[in-house]
C-alpha cells in the first residue's frame, strides 16, 4: 500500500503523462516535493463574465488545486484564479466533492475541471452560482462550447503478433450476442453525399463521416446536419475517454481490461486512428506477460518437468494393490474439484462479460433512441440494461461504472424533457402543446404578411389583431411583443394614410389629429418605417401641436409647462431643420430662452422666500448666466434685468452668512463670527454695487460689527493671558503674600479709557489659618502693548 507521499508522487507522474495527451491543458506551476499544489491552465472555450454584467466567452483559464492534509481520502480543494461562469463554480471554490467520492483520480479530475469549463458538465439543482444556473438553463442548446480532447493518435506501423479471428471464436468472445442498433436514419431526401454519411455513421466509421460532413459547404440541404453533428461528437468524445482509459489501464498492468476497452472503441468507431495499434501493443503485452501460477497448464520454458511421485499402497476389499506410474483417488478427487472450480469460475467470467456487453449494447441503443426522440422506448431499454447489470457475479468490480453511464443519460435534461412531452424547439425545451401553439400562430401571420406585403393594411390589421389575441391567451409572451410591434406599425401606417387624405382634403384639424395620434403610435416603436416626406410632415404637425401648446402655457406664467413644451418641438425639428421655416425656428429660440429665464427668476424667489439661499444664489446665477450668454434673444430685458438680478444675488449671499453667523454666535464662536462678518465685507468690496445707498447701508452695519467683534476678540485674550499669569501678577504686587497659597483666579473686562483697557482680576489668597479674597486692577495700552496697574 502506497504511502501518502507515494500517492502524491505516483498522481503527479500520472498527471504528467495523462496532459501530454491533451495539448489544451498544461501544467504552469506547481509547489512542494512531490507537488502538493498546482497550477493548471485550460486553453478552451468557456463562458465567463465581463465587466460584472455581460457574459462573454473566455479562450483561457487557469485553476489552482492544493492536496489537503488527509490526501487522497480528503478531496482536492479547487479556486479558480480567472473568472469562470458556471452553476459550480464560486471565486473562491469549486464543487468536486460529489465528484472525488465517485472517482478519486487526480489525472480524471483535472479533466473533470475542463470538462465542466467547456459547460459539458454542470449542476442546475443546487448550484454554487445560481445567476449562471440560470443563464445554462436557457442556453443549454449551446453546450458544451468547447471538448476536452487528446491529440491525434497516428497508427503505427510495427508488425505485431495479433489473434486470429478464429482465437477469438475459440475462446467465447463473439460478438453475435451484442444487439445491432437500428439505422440513425431510416429515410431522408437529401443528397447522396449526405446519404453516404448516413451509412458510415450506420458501419461505426464515425471519423469518416466527421470528415465528410466538415467537408460539405455549410448551405448544402441536410435535414438533420444538427443530429448528425451532436452524435458524431457524442462519439467522438466518448472514443477520446476509451482511449484515455485503455492506456491508464495498460501503465496498471490490466492487460484483460484494457483490451475490453480497446474492443469497445472499435465497436463504437470502426475507423478511429490508432484503435488497431492500441490493440496490437494491449495483446503483445498480454502474450509477453508470465502465466500466474496455478492457472497455466503449459510448461515453463528451460525447466524440465517435475519427477513423478512414487506410487501409493491402496487396500482394496482387504487386499493392498499397487498402481505403478499413476497416483492415488484422493489427489484426482482435489483435482477434479479445482478444475470443476475453475471452469464454473470461467463460465461465469464469461457470463458476466456477455451481460456487461449486452448492457453496454443497450446502453447504446437507448443513446440513439434518444437521439430520434423515442424516449419511452430509451427509458424502456435503459432500465432493461440496468436490469441486467444486477445478475453479474464475477465482475460485478465493473457494475458501478456502467450503472453510473446508464444513470447519466436517464437523469439527462434530454430524456427527463422528453418523458415530460417537452421538445427542443428553437434551442429551447418547450412542452409540445405549446409548439403547436407556435405553428399556428405561425400560419396565421404568415397570411398576415402577405396581405401587408400587398399594401392591404385594412385586411391585414384584423389578422395580425386575431394572431395577437392568440399569443397572448397562451401567454406567448416573446411572440405577443413582437406581433405586438407589428400591430403597432401596421396602426401607424394606417393613421399615417388617414392624415396624408386629410392634408389633400385640406381638414388640418383632422390632420393635427391623426399626426398626434401617428406620434403616440411612434413613441412606442422602435422605427417608424415611413417615408422622408411624410416623417417631414409628421415632424412640422408635431412642431406646431407643441409650439400652440406652449404659448398657452406662456399666458398662464407655468413656466415648466412651457419649457417642456418649447423643448420637445426644439427636438422634433433638430432632427429635421428644413420642415419649418428660419422665422419659426428663431421664435421658438426667443420664447425657450425667456421661458427657461423667467422660470428661473420665479424658483429664486420661492428658494428665497423659504429661506434656502444654496437654491436661490443657484438660480440668481443661472439667470445672469443665461443672459450674459444670450444678448439678442433677451433683448430689452437684459439691461434692466442684470443690475437688479445681480444686486439681488448679493443680498442673498449676505442673507446666507448672516444665518451662519447666527449659528456662530450661538456656539459662542467669535472668532468665527469675524469671520464670516469680513466675507460680507469682501463680497460688497467686489460688488458693482457697492455704491449703491441700500448696499452702502449694509456695508457700514458690517464695518461696526468688524469692530465690535474684533475688541470682543481683544478682550477675551487678555482676559486668557490674566488668569493665565494671575499668581506672577500678584506676588509682584503684594510682596506680603508671597508665603500664601493663590488659586481660582477670575478677570473681567471693567471698562475702556481711550487705548486702555481695564481690567479686574481677583484670586483667593490662603495661608495658615486664614482665606482671603485679592483683588487687582490691572489695564493694558493698546498703543504701546504693555501691563500696568491702574490707579483710580
Amino acid at each position: 500500500m502506497a504511502t501518502g507521499s507515494q500517492q502524491v508522487t505516483e498522481d503527479y507522474e500520472q498527471l504528467k503523462e495523462l496532459l501530454e495527451l491533451y495539448p489544451n491543458i498544461a501544467i504552469v506551476g506547481t509547489e512542494g516535493h512531490p507537488p502538493d499544489s498546482y497550477e493548471i491552465e485550460y486553453t478552451l472555450r468557456g463562458y465567463v463574465k465581463e465587466d460584472d454584467v455581460s457574459i462573454g466567452i473566455g479562450q483561457t483559464h487557469r485553476i489552482r488545486l492544493n492536496l489537503p492534509f488527509g490526501y487522497p481520502h480528503f478531496a482536492p480543494i479547487a479556486k479558480p484564479l480567472t473568472p469562470v461562469f458556471h452553476p459550480d463554480f464560486d471565486p473562491a471554490a469549486i464543487r468536486l466533492a460529489d465528484y472525488w467520492q465517485r472517482n478519486p483520480s487526480l489525472p480524471e479530475l483535472v479533466l473533470h475541471i475542463g470538462e465542466m469549463i467547456c459547460g459539458s458538465i454542470y449542476n442546475l439543482e443546487d448550484p454554487f452560482n445560481q445567476e449562471a444556473a440560470e443563464w445554462y438553463r436557457h442556453h443549454q442548446a449551446q453546450l458544451p462550447l468547447d471538448t476536452v480532447t487528446i491529440a491525434d493518435i497516428e497508427a503505427t506501423t510495427s508488425d505485431l503478433d495479433i489473434l486470429e479471428d478464429g482465437d477469438l471464436g475459440s475462446l467465447g468472445l463473439e460478438r453475435r450476442d451484442v444487439p445491432v442498433s437500428q439505422p440513425l436514419a431510416a429515410q431522408f431526401e437529401d443528397s447522396a453525399d449526405t446519404q453516404y454519411i448516413r451509412d458510415l455513421i450506420n458501419e461505426n466509421k464515425i471519423f469518416a463521416a466527421n470528415r465528410l460532413l466538415a467537408e460539405l459547404p455549410a448551405n448544402a440541404h441536410i435535414s438533420d446536419r444538427e443530429e448528425l453533428q451532436q452524435h458524431i461528437g457524442k462519439v467522438l468524445r466518448k472514443v477520446d475517454q476509451l482511449f484515455k482509459l485503455a492506456e491508464q489501464l495498460e501503465s496498471m498492468a490490466k492487460l484483460t481490461e484494457a483490451m475490453e476497452v480497446a474492443d469497445n472503441i472499435k465497436a463504437l468507431a470502426a475507423d478511429a486512428p490508432g484503435a488497431d495499434a492500441l490493440k496490437r501493443k494491449i495483446q503483445q503485452a498480454l502474450q509477453a506477460a508470465p502465466a500466474a501460477p496455478g492457472k497455466s497448464g503449459k510448461q515453463t520454458e528451460g525447466k524440465p518437468p517435475a519427477a513423478a511421485a512414487p506410487p501409493l499402497p491402496t487396500k482394496i476389499a482387504g487386499k493392498s494393490l499397487t498402481w505403478i506410474g499413476s497416483v492415488s483417488f484422493k489427489p484426482i478427487a482435489v483435482a477434479i474439484v479445482v478444475l470443476a472450480t475453475a471452469i464454473l469460475t470461467i463460465t461465469l467470467y464469461f457470463k458476466d462479460q456477455k451481460t456487461l456487453n449486452q448492457a453496454q449494447a443497450s446502453l447504446r441503443e437507448g443513446q440513439l433512441l434518444v437521439e430520434k426522440r423515442q424516449f419511452e422506448q430509451a427509458l424502456e431499454t435503459l432500465e432493461g440494461a440496468k436490469g441486467m447489470l444486477s445478475g453479474l457475479t464475477i465482475l460485478r468490480v465493473r457494475k458501478d461504472t456502467q450503472e453510473q453511464a446508464i444513470d447519466s443519460l436517464i437523469s439527462s435534461t434530454e430524456l427527463q424533457e422528453g418523458l415530460k412531452g417537452r421538445v427542443l424547439y428553437q434551442g429551447e425545451y418547450i412542452p409540445a402543446s405549446v409548439a403547436a401553439s407556435l405553428d399556428e400562430l405561425g400560419r396565421l401571420t404568415d397570411q398576415a404578411q402577405a396581405l401587408a406585403g400587398q399594401n392591404k393594411i385594412e385586411q391585414a390589421l384584423p389578422l395580425y389583431r386575431q394572431a395577437l389575441k392568440f399569443a397572448t391567451d397562451r401567454n406567448l409572451s416573446k411572440q405577443q411583443a413582437s406581433i405586438s410591434e407589428i400591430v403597432q406599425s401596421l396602426e401607424l401606417r394606417h393613421t399615417l394614410a388617414a392624415a396624408e387624405k386629410a392634408e389633400q382634403g385640406k381638414n388640418w384639424d383632422e390632420a393635427a389629429d391623426a399626426y398626434r395620434k401617428a406620434l403616440n403610435l411612434s413613441g412606442k416603436m422602435m422605427n417608424l418605417g415611413t417615408t422622408s416626406d411624410i416623417t417631414s410632415r409628421m415632424t412640422a404637425a408635431t412642431f406646431r401641436h407643441e409650439l400652440d401648446q406652449s404659448k398657452k402655457a406662456f399666458t398662464q406664467s407655468q413656466w415648466k409647462e412651457t419649457i417642456k413644451y418649447l423643448e420637445q418641438a426644439q427636438q422634433a425639428i433638430d432632427a429635421n431643420p428644413s420642415v419649418v421655416s428660419e422665422k419659426e425656428r428663431q421664435d421658438l429660440h426667443l420664447l425657450l430662452v425667456n421661458s427657461r429665464l423667467y422660470f428661473m427668476l420665479s424658483t429664486a424667489r420661492e428658494a428665497y422666500e423659504q429661506k434656502n439661499w444654496p437654491q436661490a444664489i443657484e438660480e440668481y446665477q443661472s439667470a445672469l448666466n443665461l443672459l450674459t450668454s444670450e444678448p439678442e434673444s433677451t433683448g430689452s430685458l437684459r439691461g434692466e434685468s442684470v443690475g437688479k438680478i445681480e444686486k439681488t444675488l448679493l443680498m442673498v449671499k449676505i442673507a446666507q452668512i448672516q444665518d451662519q453667523i447666527l449659528a456662530a454666535e450661538g456656539k459662542e464662536d467669535p472668532s468665527l463670527v469675524l469671520n464670516r462678518y469680513k466675507e460680507i465685507h469682501r463680497l460688497i468690496k467686489e460688488s458693482a454695487h457697492q455704491s449703491d445707498s441700500a448696499v452702502k447701508g449694509v456695508a457700514q452695519k458690517v464695518a461696526e460689527k468688524i469692530e465690535k467683534q474684533q475688541e470682543a476678540l481683544l478682550q477675551r485674550d487678555k482676559i486668557a493671558w490674566l488668569e493665565e499669569h494671575f499668581e506672577e501678577i500678584f506676588r509682584a504686587n503684594y510682596p506680603t503674600f508671597k508665603g500664601s497659597r493663590l488659586s481660582q483666579p477670575k478677570a473681567a473686562f471693567s471698562k475702556k479709557i481711550g487705548s486702555r483697557l481695564v481690567f479686574t482680576l481677583t484670586c483667593m489668597e490662603r495661608s495658615p489659618g486664614s482665606a482671603s479674597k485679592l483683588e487687582l486692577n490691572y489695564q493694558f495700552d493698546t498703543s504701546n502693548g504693555r501691563w500696568s496697574v491702574y490707579n483710580y
